[in-house]
């Protein structure tokens, strides 16, 4: 079979999964997609998915596309990094009862060969693992079962591939929110663990990344789609995150310490390196404004000097987003002054360096 006609299946593999699921074809853009004779079926180390490409030419269309949701789902579930010191075959096996009976209930159609059991419904991988593992090898496809996870590539560490993973899923998450509004299509066991990824037990600038990431467009837009691989077909057209104006506060009354000051504004700095905004500005403030400083894309931020040291007024700094209409306000204080009024319509992100209770206005996370 000619290698450019299995691409083609691939290609096609690829447009069936994103007329199904938002979210699962956000994973699979953001992987890498090979074909080696050295694997009997297909298979996944976390990052890549790899196929025969001869299995995969032999079967259906519809068997293809189940295919590939099958090996996404193992990257969703992060099976690689979750099958711990549990047996890897029994895992896998695991792993197949749960993602099939999700791919029957979703009208995918899984290749034949694969597993399914109705009892294993509504069951976690866990789950599944726990009643499986002390059956004997005959069991489940016996020798006739291909592991389809397969070890880190080499030079990467389960645990970096587990943060990798955990940021795909997360950028998946808010496509599917995008595209679904209310609607999910993220199983709970999914879910629960992203809710997990994004407890405010992380430290703060984890957190402030997370929220600027909730209002950043995703590399692939749906709403425009460009033409590629085929004439009749569409997939999302790959572009930079995009956010508007971010607008950085910070009350230099005391609030903040020199330590802190610095922290503050390397991440500062590291979130213009990463969400580019379209434009960023940073004010210097107490009871007013000092200094408002427009940085600039090369602008080194741990070279701006403030002149704080008064005391704390949130109101000029509100007065002036109100003028500007930010896409967000990023206030860093103690929190100690009076409630501010008539915020406009753009969130506030309080990174509070005291115990001060939380504001009444926006969010509040806290760097201690």
């Amino acid at each position: 079979m000619e290698l450019n006609k299995v691409e083609d299946y691939l290609r096609h593999a690829k447009i069936d999964l994103m007329t199904k699921s938002v979210f699962l074809s956000t994973i699979c853009l953001s992987l890498k997609h090979s074909f080696t004779t050295d694997i009997p079926t297909a298979a996944t180390n976390g990052l890549s998915i790899i196929y025969n490409p001869d299995f995969f030419a032999n079967l259906t269309a519809p068997e293809r596309a189940g295919l590939l949701a099958h090996e996404v789902w193992h990257v969703a579930f992060n099976h690689l990094s979750r099958v711990g010191e549990r047996d890897k075959r029994s895992w896998n096996i695991a792993g197949d009862y749960v993602i099939n009976l999700m791919l029957e209930n979703s009208g995918h159609t899984i290749p034949n060969g694969g597993l399914l059991d109705k009892k294993y419904s509504n069951m976690s991988t866990e789950e599944v693992y726990e009643l499986i593992k002390d059956d004997n090898e005959d069991s489940h496809g016996g020798s006739n079962f291909d592991i389809d996870l397969l070890d880190a590539p080499e030079g990467k560490k389960t645990s970096e591939i587990a943060g990798d993973i955990t940021d795909i899923i997360i950028r998946a998450q808010l496509q599917s929110r995008i595209a679904n509004k209310d609607k999910s299509e993220i199983p709970g066991e999914i879910s629960r663990a992203i809710d997990e990824l994004i407890n405010p037990k992380l430290p703060w600038n984890q957190i402030l990344i997370r929220f600027l990431s909730d209002m950043v467009k995703d590399d692939y837009t749906w709403a425009r789609p460009n033409k590629r691989f085929f004439p009749q077909h569409y997939l999302p057209s790959q572009h930079s995150p995009t956010i508007g104006e971010i607008i950085v506060a910070i009350d230099t009354s005391g609030s903040v310490s020199v330590d802190e000051l610095q922290e503050m504004l390397s991440e500062i700095e590291s979130i213009r390196d990463t969400f580019k905004p379209e434009k960023l500005t940073i004010i210097d403030c107490d009871a007013k404004i000092h200094n408002v400083f427009k940085i600039e894309k090369y602008d080194n931020i741990l070279d701006l000097q403030f002149k704080g040291n008064g005391g704390t007024d949130f109101q000029p700094v509100i007065d002036y987003c109100n003028e500007h209409e930010p896409e967000v306000l990023i206030y860093f204080t103690d929190l100690y002054a009076d409630i501010v009024k008539d915020v406009g319509d753009y969130p506030v992100l309080w990174i509070c360096t005291s115990n001060h209770q939380p504001a009444e206005i926006g969010e509040t996370i806290y760097i201690n």
